[in-house]
């Protein structure tokens, strides 16, 4: 899909692939709150800005927020790859905190499908600040089914 697409045509395009793999919306998205900056085939970047609610006691971004904003990431690199009527969910992932994400932040992430076969994909990421400091990294699998 060409990133060149206004904001709201990309999305309602966005939509479109989501509603032809799953027949539920993605409620948990919109709760947290991150986009879909672009994506091609096997690959995507989505963002996220750090507002209060994403925060843990500690005053930094709580490491579940950053985990299910990688897994959405990671999972659009492979919807983008379904063939028609395929699903996918995920099986296991690995992440690796390297720096802390305070209030304010916006951070990226990075998603490159590294494979994909009949019943399963592995994906890498790449979690980044606006400035491309490292936030964390990971690689997970899915099922396609």
């Amino acid at each position: 899909m060409s990133a060149r697409l206004g904001y709201p045509q990309f999305m309602s395009k966005l939509n479109e692939l989501l509603q032809s793999i799953f027949p539920h919306p993605d409620n948990f998205g919109a709760l947290l709150g991150y986009d879909l900056e672009s994506y091609s085939a096997g690959m995507a970047r989505t963002s996220l800005q750090i507002e209060d609610r994403h925060l843990s006691p500690s005053g930094a971004t709580h490491g579940g927020v950053i985990s299910a904003f990688v897994d959405f990431s990671r999972g659009a690199a492979v919807f983008s790859k379904l063939a028609k009527g395929e699903k996918t969910s995920t099986i296991e992932f690995k992440i690796n905190y390297l720096t802390p994400v305070k209030l304010g932040e916006k951070i990226f992430c990075d998603a490159k499908l590294k494979f994909k076969g009949r019943s399963h994909a592995v994906v890498e990421c790449h979690v980044f600040r606006e400035e491309g400091k490292d936030v964390a990294f990971g690689v997970g699998t899915y099922n396609i089914y």
